[in-house]
């Protein structure tokens, strides 16, 4: 690989991107490659640009979380094609990075894309809508959706927690029809979690059985979801065997629909953003993208 475009946010507020570019690229250079350096102006754009780099590039590069990897993989799927996928991390969780094993350290995430191997990795999908880490429905969605950006910056993932235990004071559950695996099934739950790697939330352990290429999507939906429940679910969350816990529902799927039998609109979150509303058809595109990772992975 020669040919880089390294694509991040230039909008206010995102100062340390333009230094951090300028390091990636001058490190880079250094040892030979070409770098092209583009300030993205909106989501489109990047999108834009991460599909129009499939032509011209031989690596894309992304700085951000998690929302940052997930517009390179739009512009990917327009295209039709991926390129290797370089990630320096910027987010406040970076749940594909740890999945990955790729170093938070923004020095270490720099020199991984010389010293790094591209490694196969599964995207999961809603039509042209990429989901890299994990899509939420129902209460899990609503704390998400109460949780401000600079809410993130200044507390991390420990503000989620707090505005979910707001939220379990509400007795709020949506009625579903599920279908997956041949089979279909009309159910109430209070959240619905898909992923597509072992770590959500920061929790790298959350499922050992998943990893980012076991061409599965992983299904976990909550039937209830109370402050009595609260520690228990947490446990069972942070030791990796939140399918084990009472009230919880997990299967493996390739593709799964989901459909809205409630009244009241249910709107999915997709890596960490608002996304459409119900119905919904999720499906893993086995090995679509090439993630540069550290070779000990």
């Amino acid at each position: 690989m020669k040919n880089y475009l390294i694509i991040y946010n230039g909008n206010a507020g995102k100062s340390d991107n333009e230094t951090i570019a300028q390091h990636a690229k001058a490190l880079l250079e250094n040892n030979g490659k070409t770098v092209t350096l583009s300030k993205t102006k909106s989501r489109d754009d990047a999108v834009e640009q991460a599909q129009k780099s499939t032509e011209k590039y031989d690596c894309l590069i992304t700085i951000g979380g998690d929302g940052s990897i997930n517009t390179a993989c739009e512009g990917f799927l327009k295209a039709g094609k991926s390129i290797p996928l370089g990630i320096i991390p910027g987010g406040t969780i970076n749940n594909f990075a740890r999945a990955l094993n790729i170093p938070l350290n923004i020095d270490q995430a720099i020199n991984n894309l010389l010293d790094g191997t591209p490694a196969a990795v599964d995207l999961g999908a809603v039509g042209e809508t990429p989901m890299v880490s994990s899509l939420t429905l129902g209460r899990l969605a609503d704390i998400a959706r109460n949780v401000k950006d600079d809410e993130k910056k200044k507390f991390g993932k420990i503000v989620y927690l707090i505005k979910g235990f707001k939220e379990l004071f509400t007795n709020r559950s949506y009625k579903l029809k599920v279908t997956a695996n041949d089979r279909s099934e009309v159910l109430r739950a209070q959240i619905l979690l898909i992923t597509t790697t072992n770590s959500v939330g920061g929790f790298i352990a959350f499922n050992p059985e998943a990893s980012y290429d076991d061409d599965t999507l992983h299904v976990f939906l909550l039937k209830s979801f109370t402050p009595m429940k609260l520690l228990t679910y947490l446990r069972y969350f942070i030791t990796g065997n939140l399918k084990n816990a009472k009230g919880v529902r997990y299967f493996k799927t390739k593709t799964v629909k989901i459909e809205n039998l409630s009244k009241r609109d249910i709107q999915a979150r997709i890596d960490g953003d608002p996304a459409m509303s119900l119905p919904i058809t999720v499906a893993i595109k086995k090995n679509f993208l090439n993630v540069m990772v550290p070779k000990s992975s």
